[in-house]
């Protein structure tokens, strides 16, 4: 799921734009790139810690909790 971007983000992302003269490509490509940081922040802790990963690699295909 897409983080969520808030009026103020947009705001500040707009204030940065006029304070360096950006174009509106380089806008668009600041929210993408704020959203995908949010989402990769929310994911934080989410994975397999790399210790199981190791350790279910030893096991013969068959006998992992996952495949």
């Amino acid at each position: 799921m897409p983080a969520t971007i808030s009026k103020a983000d947009v705001r500040n992302i707009m204030q940065e734009m006029s304070d360096e003269g950006m174009n509106l490509d380089e806008f668009v490509e600041r929210i993408i790139l704020l959203s995908k940081v949010r989402s990769g922040l929310e994911q934080t802790g989410q994975g397999i810690p790399h210790e199981e990963v190791v350790q279910e690699f030893t096991k013969p295909r068959g006998e992992r909790k996952w495949n």
